[in-house]
């Protein structure tokens, strides 16, 4: 909890400075400016994501702290960079044929030689991670962030171009690399020694990796072509404020768990029999935030981004929902890989690839953006099916994390539909900014109220079950404990 709360505060703290970003940004840019750099980004991830070889990961679960096995891995992780940066520059002619757009190449070529570098971050801040010492990894992510903000809104102001976005990404980049240096004393050196303690792990996560494209680089590979740089950044912008929750909540969240999960592991507990629980009550965390994302899509679209990004409403209404299901894949994902079960984590992943990219291609085929949304949804929804089944497979007992699940899906329709009913939520962008702000903080508190209430009354009713509600108030009780608990000094010390 202490490791998440750190991530968290970091992640609130840098969107609180990048809202500011996005104001500005989404006046001083066009949609076309974020859908161009969109293309370019997702060509240059998804090579990167080819060659993803969970090397930190393998070094966070092992509890070896050996130079021969830290400086194997940055050479690895070196190598892999450099080999990268030079296949995106390779491929920069192809992408701007095949998205139809030459401005692509020198963005490529610049996003290409920052790929290359990133992997010369100095790999002794791995160990950040494994000692579970989030502060420190706070500081070194805050700086680098703020000069990205800074950098790209100044360049937005002088430049009125994309090349704005991508002058703050590598400001962003290279300071990481700097900071990386100054905050640990490791300096690794080139060796491969140890290269086999690490690729039975890397194999698979590097699998996976491949398999993830699919889910994390379709849709721009895919509608880029068939709608145009306008349409795919209301498509991108409406994922990204309706996948708020996930990215400043849930990702730092299971940032905190993997280390965490993996020293519990070296402790004797087994991480795969806490995910559900912990899974289902962090469903029951971000439920109310996606509802109120959701209902308040409109009102969200006019106040951060103006009204010319309307058409992103409805899109950002049906992804909101994601925030639902999310958790539970998140959390079967890294308690998978903690336990060092990384074929089975792989599995759900490979299944849904080859479905992933049909469905979206035939729904990008209708023309509608939010048809497309909604298949990304449903796609969702039966991925975490399947990593709840491996879960199961893996011996992991599910009843008491099922009925939280669904004394929790029923507040959540209750809310919906109570919401629904009064006409209070799911309307169009149409008020103005300072109305539209009111009209959704007040849909947000009362979305709060009603299903805080509905799923505490759930909860006694059914007897106040050991489920997800428990284990919330028990940790919380842990923690007022802890800080009422008065210090203990005995003589002499």
């Amino acid at each position: 909890m202490v490791g998440a709360g750190w991530m968290i505060a970091f992640r609130v703290f840098t969107r609180v400075a990048g809202l500011g970003s996005t104001l500005v940004l989404a006046r001083l840019l066009m949609p076309a400016d974020f859908g161009l750099l969109a293309m370019a980004t997702t060509f240059a991830a998804a090579i990167e994501g080819l060659s993803a070889l969970g090397i930190q990961d393998a070094l966070v679960r092992d509890p070896e702290k050996n130079r021969d096995l830290y400086d194997t891995a940055f050479t690895i992780q070196a190598g892999r960079a450099v080999l990268t940066g030079g296949i995106v520059a390779l491929g920069t002619p192809w992408a701007a044929r095949w998205f139809a757009e030459p401005r692509l190449v020198p963005v490529l070529l610049v996003l290409a030689g920052l790929s290359a570098l990133s992997g010369f971050e100095n790999i002794g801040i791995i160990e950040f991670r494994r000692d579970l010492h989030f502060g420190m990894q706070v500081r070194l992510l805050v700086l680098p962030r703020l000069l990205q903000i800074g950098a790209t809104i100044l360049a937005a102001w002088t430049l009125h171009s994309y090349w704005a976005l991508l002058i703050g990404t590598a400001a962003g980049r290279l300071s990481q690399l700097a900071m990386t240096y100054v905050v640990h004393p490791y300096r690794p050196s080139l060796a491969i020694g140890r290269w086999r303690d690490l690729v039975g792990f890397t194999f698979w996560t590097w699998a996976t990796a491949i398999v993830g494209l699919a889910w994390n680089r379709a849709d721009p590979f895919i509608l880029g072509p068939m709608v145009g740089p306008m349409a795919l950044g209301m498509y991108l912008q409406a994922g990204a404020l309706a996948m708020l929750p996930l990215t400043e909540f849930l990702v730092p969240a299971t940032e905190a768990l993997f280390p965490g999960f993996a020293a519990a592991q070296v402790q004797g507990t087994d991480p795969m029999q806490m995910a559900p629980k912990i899974a289902v009550a962090l469903v029951m965390v971000l439920a109310p935030v996606a509802i109120v994302l959701s209902a308040a899509a409109g009102d969200v679209v006019m106040v951060l981004l103006g009204g010319q990004w309307a058409a992103a409403t409805v899109p950002m209404a049906i992804f909101a929902a994601t925030a639902i299901f999310a958790p539970i894949g998140f959390v079967c994902n890294t308690a998978l890989v903690a336990r060092g079960r990384v074929r089975a984590n792989f599995i759900p992943i490979a299944v849904m690839m080859l479905p992933k990219v049909i469905v979206i291609w035939l729904a990008a085929r209708t023309g509608s953006l939010a048809i497309v949304a909604a298949a990304n949804v449903a796609l969702l929804a039966i991925e975490t099916s399947l990593f709840v089944i491996i879960l199961h497979q893996q011996g992991v007992r599910l009843a008491e994390a099922a009925k939280g699940m669904l004394r929790g899906i029923v507040a959540i329709v209750a809310t919906m539909g109570l919401l629904y009913e009064t006409g209070l939520g799911w309307q169009l962008g149409t008020r103005p900014v300072l109305a539209a702000f009111l009209h959704g903080l007040g849909i947000g508190v009362l979305v709060c109220a009603i299903y805080g209430a509905l799923l505490m009354l759930l909860w006694l009713v059914s007897g106040r079950p050991a489920g997800p509600e428990a284990f919330g108030i028990g940790l919380l009780r842990q923690v007022i404990g802890a800080r009422k608990k008065p210090a203990l000094h005995s003589p002499g010390t």
